[in-house]
């Protein structure tokens, strides 16, 4: 069985089904983004170990740096550590090529596979867990193109800055 890890907000910011979330608050994305991996674990019981990394310290109501949610393991990297480093903690634990890590990352993909586990982009995994049918969860919003590499680099590297002015407030 294997595991799988997500880039918590990469996937978030990837789908807008989850992203326009973000409109009320980051917790709310995160919610979205546990919820859609809760009912896809719900559907596929022989799903393994699934882990969400979020960048940046938890928030009122979601306990501890590493908490169950059901089925699904949510985890916040805490300074200095960053969510990548954190991905690739949670697959050294799980044992060499047991892991497939889910996100858009160009950085976290090279690391990811250095580390002997799998990358899958956001727009697969996605594809894979949705109902069969059901309506899809698409990817993308219609009329506009995927995300391209630079550009969710782009987004995680706004986000650690954004991160980073937050904590020095």
């Amino acid at each position: 069985m294997s595991t799988t890890i997500l880039d918590g907000y990469n996937v978030i910011h990837a789908v807008p089904e989850l992203s326009r979330h973000l409109d009320r608050s980051l917790q709310a994305g995160r919610e979205a983004l546990v919820r859609f991996c809760q009912e896809y674990q719900a559907r596929n019981s022989g799903t393994g170990k699934l882990y969400i990394v979020f960048d940046g310290r938890r928030e009122e109501g979601w306990g501890a740096s590493e908490q169950l949610h059901g089925r699904v393991t949510v985890v916040f990297a805490q300074k200095p550590e960053e969510a990548d480093a954190r991905i690739l903690k949670v697959i050294e634990s799980q044992g060499k090529g047991r892991c497939v890590v889910v996100s858009n990352d160009n950085e976290v993909a090279n690391n990811v596979r250095a580390f002997g586990a799998r990358i899958l982009s956001v727009q697969a995994f996605v594809t894979q867990a949705q109902p069969s049918g059901g309506a899809p969860t698409k990817p993308v919003a219609p009329g506009k193109a995927a995300l391209s590499i630079s550009e969710a680099k782009q987004i995680t590297d706004d986000y650690r800055k954004h991160l980073e002015r937050r904590r020095a407030r």
